[in-house]
C-alpha cells in the first residue's frame, strides 16, 4: 500500500504531482503543503477529472474544473461529518480502500451539504468505483527474480494459464 502521512493514499501519487501549472495557491499545492491525506483521498475520489491534469499540463483549464467556494466548503464540512455511527467521512478516508467500500457502502452522505453539491447517489456511486480502481492500484505483488529466462517463461505461462489459449484479444475495461 501507498502511505502519505500514515494514511492509505487512494490516488496514484501525492496532490503535489496534480499541482496545476501557474497557480501559487491551487487546492493540490495546499493539501499537500498541510498534509491533508484524507482530504486528498476524497477529493481524487470525487472529482476523476484530476488524473487528465498531468496529461495536459497546457490545456487543463479544458479537462479540469475545480470546486467553487461553497463545494469546497461543504468538502470540508463533510470531511468532519459523522456519517457511519460515530465515524466521519475523514475516518473513513483514512482506511484501506476495501474497509472504506464497505463503510461508504453503509454511509449516511445525505447528512453532508456536498452530497447534493455533487449529486446524491450518483457521487457514491462514482466514490465505490473509484474504491474499486484505488483497491487494484494499491495491491503489491512479490518481486519476481530477473533472469531473463524466468522472466521469458513466467510471461509465457501466466499468459497461457490466463487466457487458456494462442490467443490475445484485449479487452478495454473502464476504470
Amino acid at each position: 500500500m501507498r502511505l502519505w502521512n500514515g494514511i492509505v493514499m487512494y490516488a496514484p501519487r501525492s496532490p503535489d504531482y496534480y499541482a496545476l501549472p501557474d497557480t501559487e495557491h491551487c487546492i493540490f499545492r495546499l493539501m499537500h503543503k498541510y498534509g491533508d491525506a484524507q482530504a486528498w483521498n476524497l477529493y481524487w475520489l470525487s472529482q476523476p477529472q484530476t488524473d487528465l491534469i498531468p496529461l495536459h499540463r497546457n490545456d487543463w483549464h479544458s479537462h479540469y474544473q475545480s470546486f467553487s467556494g461553497a463545494q469546497t466548503r461543504a468538502f470540508y464540512e463533510a470531511l468532519d461529518t459523522a456519517v457511519v455511527n460515530r465515524m466521519t467521512l475523514a475516518s473513513i478516508m483514512s482506511g484501506p480502500p476495501r474497509e472504506a467500500i464497505r463503510l461508504l457502502r453503509e454511509a449516511r452522505l445525505e447528512r453532508t451539504r456536498f452530497y447534493a453539491m455533487m449529486g446524491g447517489e450518483e457521487w457514491r456511486s462514482l466514490m465505490l468505483g473509484r474504491l474499486f480502481l484505488a483497491e487494484r492500484l494499491n495491491v503489491t505483488r512479490p518481486p519476481k527474480e530477473e533472469t531473463g529466462d524466468v522472466v521469458v517463461a513466467d510471461f509465457i505461462l501466466h499468459r497461457y494459464a490466463r487466457l487458456g489459449s494462442h490467443d490475445y484479444k484485449h479487452i478495454k475495461r473502464p476504470a
